[in-house]
């Protein structure tokens, strides 16, 4: 956990020393405004919903029976613990303990339930991506980026259509299910940094630009060094607009007001941790 946060307030430190801090005041106060940013937290939990129902087929498919309802105050106590507790127990184990005391289900099953949902959430990320780059305005040439992206592309769904139906078992409805229901994730999460650029005043011909770094870091952000994300994904805002000649400042600020909605959000799962218990029914 301390290692996280220092990791978090250093490159917060980096980053915003590069940027100009009167720009970063006069972007950051706009109170008639204010419903893009309630659009903004509404489009992210949204979106959190969405991808408690795609983790709801990978339980129902490992043997766990959970209400939609009951299924998403574990997901979003589950969020809580992540944000906050990095280095602690984590919302993941978290909620791999409470279903295997509560169905006595095996704790292999269920992280390798969880461990799927994950790996198809990445997967999907990355399909999306591969489809994003031939609309960019890249330095190299569009036969190239076309033919690789496309490469990709197939690759990416290849190794998600056979890990699903041979690693997981998924039937053909449920590999649809959960694919679309990832591309819904992504769509959601890019409609609130949408309306976060757009409350900045950011440009509306660089959206693309700023969606597809807002992606990548998505991935890196996923990597356990941080606290949420935070300063990883202003890093890679930082560093990668200069691929397309950008203001650092929209997406750096974008980026951390999605932290702030990801915080703000995850504060409802502590609503729900009293709702669960760690003890088996025996106890």
């Amino acid at each position: 956990m301390v290692l996280q946060v220092l990791v978090s307030a250093c490159l917060v430190v980096v980053v915003f020393r590069h940027l100009d801090f009167g720009q970063v005041k006069n972007l950051a106060y706009h109170p008639q405004r204010a419903p893009l940013l309630v659009a903004a937290f509404v489009a992210f939990n949204l979106s959190k919903i969405v991808s408690a129902l795609r983790l709801s087929i990978y339980q129902r498919h490992a043997g766990v029976h959970l209400g939609e309802r009951e299924n998403l105050r574990l997901y979003y106590a589950g969020m809580f613990l992540n944000l906050f507790l990095p280095g602690g127990i984590g919302g993941d184990a978290y909620k791999i303990l409470v279903l295997h005391r509560s169905h006595a289900l095996p704790l292999r099953a269920l992280i390798a339930t969880t461990l799927a949902d994950r790996v198809s959430g990445i997967l999907v990320l990355l399909a999306i991506l591969c489809l994003l780059t031939p609309l960019l305005a890249l330095p190299w040439k569009t036969p190239a980026v076309i033919a690789s992206s496309l490469a990709s592309l197939a690759a990416v769904i290849a190794v998600f259509v056979g890990g699903h139906r041979w690693l997981v078992k998924l039937d053909r409805r449920g590999l649809a299910a959960v694919f679309g229901l990832g591309i819904g994730v992504q769509c959601l999460q890019l409609t609130c940094m949408g309306m976060l650029l757009a409350y900045l005043g950011a440009p509306g011909a660089h959206y693309l630009a700023y969606g597809f770094l807002f992606l990548v870091s998505s991935i890196a952000a996923v990597l356990p060094l941080s606290v949420g994300g935070l300063g990883i994904r202003e890093a890679s805002f930082l560093f990668g607009v200069g691929l397309f000649h950008l203001e650092p400042t929209y997406g750096v600020m974008a980026s951390s007001g999605f932290f702030l909605i990801t915080a703000l959000s995850s504060l409802i799962g502590s609503l729900f941790l009293g709702h669960f218990s760690l003890r088996s029914p025996a106890c």
